[in-house]
């Protein structure tokens, strides 16, 4: 069904209302119509085609938040074939494990990249987007790449190619956070891109008079799916923040009359920490939604204050994000672990070890089914088999429990819990309160080896001001909070906790660091 392809998507668009405004640069204050998108792409998938890009075909590469990426987006959906951006932030070896498992037929670079390219990019053919900025300071080009403005050299008054991706057919392929083990490739298809976005527009009510700010990186599920994508599916506006910074996110939300938000927690505690945040004129600010980790109650009561509702979303790379949101009714009546509801076309359950249902208030594994549900992993059968089941379930590994209300609250992941003197302690749960004490920033609590319960909790902890707590007040302002047995019974404290390329803690590098081998 090519009408869910997005390339055939903003031409329709682009046929209703050429002159509105689809997408904005914040770094280069320039605008571009839906009319100027269509005819951008076209350029650039007649360039792409011309060498050699068609179905099937993966094109790869390293993207700040630009409209370079989304001409690439359109342009490769249009000819059936699939862009990876890559996580930027990553190192050398780490970017060359995905580009070998991407195995593409291109690679597209930032010039900002150009170090890096030059050690990926020597067998594959390559396009430079800007000038080259090599990090020896020479000014000498290591890539022997051609130039991105020569693939909108094209005649704009030609027809636009013909729409080729089908519905089943991969259109971008993502990289999971890797928190267990190498990143895994997941191929998303035209229908999981599609149904995201139809349940971002059903269930956050969005409309073409919306506006958003993509801070969140082009190469993460979120920052692809939640909102952005939906907003073009709408007609309404895309502001780009090439990357994120708090103070600047705040002075976008007024500017342009934002009115929905979408970050992760870490980013929004970020920006509640700017000095004089709430003069910022926010009244057009309606929703924000934060994702990927737990929504403190302190960030919900921030946005309260002004009015605004902060709600949680669920999801993965595997479901094109979102499967679960927590409606704006509910931002304050639940906890920082209710994830909400299922999207309107996502079913979900919580199952036992021996895959039966869980009833009510009981923990379990929490699975899920529906189009946003991609269909495996890149090359990993093994792995694609034990996670996705022959009747459309994916097996999230995630500890949840749905209350008598259908409510789904999210403990953790499945092997993440801590097993003290036999009881199960979420470490979620732990963190959640240590979230709340006013001196506490970051923190991330693991179960380590005791020879008397089996296991005790941890706590790594970044304070305020940087320097330790008082763990006698500390554990007196755990008491009203937490069983004595969830306490933490080893801190150890940290200037900051190490962030992975999205900006969400690092769970597996705390570990690494701080947990006894």
């Amino acid at each position: 069904m090519r009408q869910a392809n997005f390339g055939y998507i903003v031409r329709k668009k682009a046929s209703y209302h050429p002159g509105e405004v689809a997408i904005v640069e914040q770094a280069s204050r320039e605008a571009y119509t839906y009319g100027e998108m269509e005819r951008r792409s076209n350029a650039v998938a007649r360039a792409l085609a011309d060498r050699g890009i068609g179905p099937g075909d993966r094109v790869c590469g390293l993207f700040r938040n630009s409209v370079e990426f989304f001409d690439l987006f359109f342009a490769t959906c249009k000819l059936g074939a699939a862009v990876a951006p890559f996580n930027y932030r990553l190192s050398v070896d780490e970017l060359g494990y995905l580009e070998r498992d991407v195995d593409p037929d291109l690679f597209v670079y930032e010039g900002v990249f150009e170090g890096t390219a030059a050690a990926l990019a020597a067998d594959v053919p390559a396009v430079r987007i800007g000038d080259a900025e090599p990090d020896d300071g020479t000014g000498e080009r290591r890539v022997d790449a051609e130039d991105w403005a020569a693939f909108y050299d094209y005649d704009e008054s030609e027809a636009g190619l013909e729409v080729a991706g089908g519905f089943d057919d991969p259109a971008v392929l993502l990289y999971t956070s890797g928190s267990t083990g190498r990143p895994k490739g997941v191929p998303i298809s035209h229908k999981n891109l599609f149904f995201s976005s139809v349940s971002y527009l059903v269930d956050t009510e969005l409309d073409g008079d919306d506006v958003t700010v993509t801070s969140s990186p082009i190469f993460h599920v979120g920052g692809l799916n939640i909102f952005t994508l939906p907003l073009i599916h709408t007609g309404g506006t895309v502001v780009l923040q090439q990357e994120f910074e708090p103070e600047e996110t705040w002075e976008i939300l007024a500017e342009y009359d934002v009115t929905k938000l979408f970050a992760i927690p870490t980013m929004l505690n970020a920006m509640v920490g700017v000095d004089g945040w709430r003069e910022h004129d926010l009244s057009a600010l309606e929703l924000v939604v934060g994702g990927g980790e737990p929504v403190p109650s302190e960030l919900k009561e921030a946005f309260d204050s002004i009015g605004v509702p902060c709600v949680a979303a669920y999801g993965l790379t595997e479901t094109t994000d979102g499967s679960l949101v927590l409606r704006p009714e509910h931002a304050m009546a639940k906890g920082p672990r209710c994830n909400g509801k299922t999207f309107t076309h996502v079913d979900a359950k919580v199952v036992d070890e021996d895959g039966n249902e869980c009833p009510p208030g009981e923990a379990g594994e929490l699975l899920h089914r529906g189009p946003t549900v991609a269909e495996g992993y890149l090359g990993r059968p093994e792995e694609t088999e034990a996670a996705f089941t022959e009747d459309g379930w994916l097996r999230t590994g995630d500890i949840a429990e749905v209350d008598a209300d259908g409510f789904y609250h999210i403990h953790g992941r499945m092997d993440d819990m801590i097993i003290s003197g036999g009881e199960n302690v979420y470490p979620s749960e732990v963190e959640e309160a240590l979230y709340s004490h006013p001196e506490i920033s970051e923190v991330v609590v693991f179960g380590v080896p005791d020879e008397e319960w089996g296991q005790v909790v941890k706590g790594v902890i970044a304070t305020t001001h940087g320097g330790a707590l008082d763990y006698d007040g500390l554990r007196g302002f755990l008491g009203d909070r937490l069983a004595r047995f969830k306490h933490p019974r080893e801190v150890e404290y940290v200037e900051e906790l190490p962030k992975s390329g999205t900006g969400k803690i690092e769970r597996s590098a705390v570990l690494d660091r701080h947990a006894p081998e």
